[in-house]
């Protein structure tokens, strides 16, 4: 038996990937009071960004910066959170 791979599938799984995790962390941190983020959350945040053409960079102490923005430095829980505000802008336009 063979495999199919359809063009794009693997990109679109990524995608819904994030945006399921999505849902589970604004629901995590609405209900804990806590942004603790797994190193997990933020890979699939770093990649979703920069499948929107957001590019980042892990800094020597952990931080992130942002590519085009050279004052700006986040945390993980920060980069998170610009991952979720780019899904839910993309809810809003579908809606």
């Amino acid at each position: 038996m063979g495999t199919t791979i359809v063009p794009g599938a693997e990109a679109r799984r990524e995608t819904r990937g994030f945006e399921a995790i999505a849902d589970a962390i604004m629901y995590r941190w609405s209900s804990e009071r806590d942004v603790w983020v797994s190193a997990d959350e933020v890979e699939q945040a770093r990649a979703y960004l920069a499948r929107l053409g957001v590019v980042t960079s892990v800094l020597p102490d952990g931080r992130f910066s942002i590519e085009g923005e050279s004052l700006s430095t986040l945390g993980a829980a920060r980069l998170v959170l610009l991952g979720l505000r780019h899904v839910h802008a993309q809810r809003r336009a579908r809606a």
